[in-house]
């Protein structure tokens, strides 16, 4: 029996050596002290100079488009979305080659043709510049569609036909390929708490990129033999840039996920020089890079809330990142991953509040379900490559079918901006991320007395 145990323990260790080399654990170079970025002060100046150049000529680009609608212009469009409305008539959300979104309203009916692009004409009336930089309504306008191939129809077929309702096909849709969730699963997405997990962003490509680096970590063990002097960390991780930018453009360079890959590499330039990756000063580049290629996300909500959330993580780190150092097996997992995602579903509260009143108690299903969803999203991915997407089916359905009550309260834009302060505050001193925990708690319960009432 000894003997047996031995034998295993033997197998287990040879197992465990083998896939650390495999998956290069051995080779990488565990820093205990990393570089501050500090930037001079003459080459921050040269930065801000050259994103503010591109922010401008970016809206130079935008104000001419703008003059030109006021005249009425010709130009090409995707349809995002595809309304159809009580009256005779279709409403369609267009999205222009510059990032411009606009709505128009035709009368007759329509089959759907969401995804598709087209040759739009119309003009503006009554929109301002700046109203033009979040949407305008585009009146006096004909839509004609252009033949194109839209790259997500086969990847779409394959996930239609392995559900028999149209639903719980459109929530995978909406998780794989960023299309827009029907009012149903909007509601359900509401009442739990979940359309952080459902709208692609950086947890997305985090667990994306892991399923990459699984996946062709050993296929680049075998070749890495030949060429043994290249840094195994470095090749792979550009790889698995490469990998979501063709990702990022499947999905037509939705916001979120673009902040999220502006990071990445970001962080992967920063990890070539052996930096600090979470620092704010990063977080701050890569807004400023985000407004530069598109100063519209200024105005885009889930770009803020990805931006809001990032900097959430980042005050978490600062202050419990050393605490949790302390803490090994069960207690490091509770501190680490349990504490970590209840203080960012209350710091993201009053933020969201400001957006979307909506609250439910069952919102705290979040948690668990953030927690698990590392483990969820590669599983449904896999079921549909399989072939058994639709295993989750009846759980969706039973969501969806059920009337849910929900309370309404807006933040108010004094405690909103007293809340902001705060947490910029707490880049800083510790005592202002306390009274901002504080803060988002108090809200919190007051959200809970709202409904309860």
């Amino acid at each position: 029996m000894k003997s047996l145990q031995n034998l295993l323990q033997t197998i287990s260790q040879t197992i465990q050596h083998k896939l650390r080399q495999i998956y290069f654990i051995n080779t990488r170079q565990n820093k205990t002290n990393f570089f501050a970025i500090e930037i001079p002060l003459k080459h921050y100046i040269i930065l801000i100079f050259i994103l503010l150049v591109l922010c401008s000529y970016n809206l130079f680009t935008k104000y001419q488009t703008f003059l030109a609608l006021k005249q009425g212009h010709v130009f090409e469009a995707t349809i995002l979305l595809h309304y159809t409305k009580k009256e005779n008539s279709e409403r369609f959300k267009l999205q222009d080659s510059q990032g411009n979104i606009f709505y128009a309203t035709y009368k007759g009916k329509f089959k759907q043709i969401a995804g598709k692009k087209a040759l739009v004409y119309g003009k503006i009336y009554k929109c301002s510049f700046l109203q033009f930089l979040r949407s305008c309504n585009i009146y006096n306008s004909s839509l004609s569609l252009l033949p194109s191939i839209d790259k997500k129809q086969f990847l779409r077929h394959l996930i239609n036909a392995q559900h028999e309702d149209k639903l719980a096909a459109n929530l995978y849709n909406a998780l794989f390929f960023a299309d827009h969730l029907e009012k149903p699963l909007r509601q359900g997405a509401i009442v739990f708490g979940l359309a952080h997990l459902i709208a692609i962003s950086g947890f997305h490509l985090a667990i994306l990129s892991f399923i990459f680096y699984a996946l062709v970590c050993p296929i680049y063990f075998i070749f890495h033999r030949y060429f043994c002097y290249r840094n195994a960390v470095y090749d792979l991780g550009l790889l698995g840039l490469i990998f979501v930018f063709f990702y990022l453009v499947l999905i037509d360079f939705q916001p979120s996920f673009l902040r999220a890959f502006i990071m990445a590499c970001f962080a992967y330039m920063i990890l070539l020089f052996g930096l600090q990756i979470t620092n704010f000063l990063n977080l701050f580049l890569c807004v400023l890079f985000g407004l530069a290629w598109n100063v519209s996300l200024l105005f885009h909500i889930g770009f803020l809330l990805s931006v809001a959330g990032v900097f959430c993580i980042f005050l978490f780190m600062r202050h419990f990142a050393s605490m949790s150092a302390n803490y090994k097996g069960l207690k490091k997992f509770v501190f680490g991953v349990v504490l970590f995602n209840c203080i960012i579903f209350l710091q993201m509260i009053p933020i969201t509040h400001y957006f979307f009143p909506q609250f439910s108690p069952y919102q705290i299903i979040s948690i668990p379900l953030s927690i698990l969803f590392a483990l969820i999203f590669p599983f449904v991915i896999i079921a549909h490559i399989f072939g058994f997407g639709d295993i989750f089916d009846s759980v969706i359905l039973w969501v969806i079918s059920h009337e849910f009550s929900l309370s309404m309260l807006y933040t108010p834009l004094w405690f909103l901006l007293f809340y902001l302060l705060l947490c910029l505050f707490a880049m800083r001193f510790l005592w202002a991320y306390v009274a901002s925990l504080i803060c988002a708690s108090i809200f919190y319960v007051i959200n809970l007395v709202l409904f309860f009432s």
